[in-house]
């Protein structure tokens, strides 16, 4: 007797819609237990882990890791006036170890003073990663642009453009960035949580202020 023919999807593994909650509820246990007590931390972090591993066969992962990838990506245009001469804010912008100042996933950058940079930030799921960048173009007072090394688990590109108006700087930036590689709870916690891009815009127009702060005090100089 011959057996019966499957059917061609009986051996596929659905993404099933409990999975899915089960993988998002994980990752928002994870996007918000650095704000939670320690003990409620440790509990967030395992019940999170364990949604997570429920949720994590492999059609599901693959399904979610694509999107929360996807997801963090974006692009970031803004255009500000600094009430503080072109010579002084291009003499801290050229050094990106400045930019932690500004941008709060940023846990450090090292510029090398030769063109090289290498970044490390924060992660959804509150890891890190971290990626190298050349700097493509640099005119003293007018313009920077970087983009990151071939290979670099985070692909962006940034260009800074400086135009004096009288004795304020109006500054320009056009930016894009896309994580290319990350964990599986780095993806379900993006997926839970808002994106960046809105937040770093805000963080970049921050420089005003923060060059006003730098600058009342005597110790510090940002001369070109």
């Amino acid at each position: 007797m011959t057996p019966p023919t499957p059917h061609p999807h009986a051996a596929a593994d659905p993404i099933g819609m409990p999975s899915l909650l089960l993988g998002l509820v994980g990752g928002a246990l994870f996007a918000v237990r650095r704000r939670m007590s320690t003990p409620a931390r440790a509990a967030a972090t395992v019940g999170g882990l364990a949604l997570i591993g429920a949720a994590a066969h492999k059609p599901l992962a693959e399904a979610v890791r694509h999107a929360g990838t996807r997801r963090r990506s974006g692009k970031v245009a803004v255009s500000f006036v600094v009430a503080h001469p072109v010579e002084v804010v291009f003499a801290f912008c050229r050094d990106f170890e400045n930019f932690r100042q500004l941008v709060g996933a940023l846990r450090e950058v090292r510029d090398y003073g030769d063109g090289r940079s290498h970044w490390c930030a924060s992660t959804p799921a509150g890891g890190t990663i971290e990626w190298d960048t050349v700097t493509t173009k640099y005119v003293p007072n007018r313009v920077i642009a970087f983009t990151s090394v071939r290979g670099s688990p985070v692909e962006t590109n940034a260009r800074i453009r400086f135009v004096p108006e009288g004795r304020d700087t109006c500054v320009k930036i056009d930016a894009t960035y896309r994580v290319l590689d990350g964990t599986m709870a780095d993806a379900i916690a993006a997926l839970a949580t808002r994106q960046r891009s809105g937040d770093l815009a805000a963080e970049v127009q921050r420089l005003g202020p923060l060059l006003d702060t730098l600058l009342a005090n005597p110790g510090v100089s940002l001369d070109a």
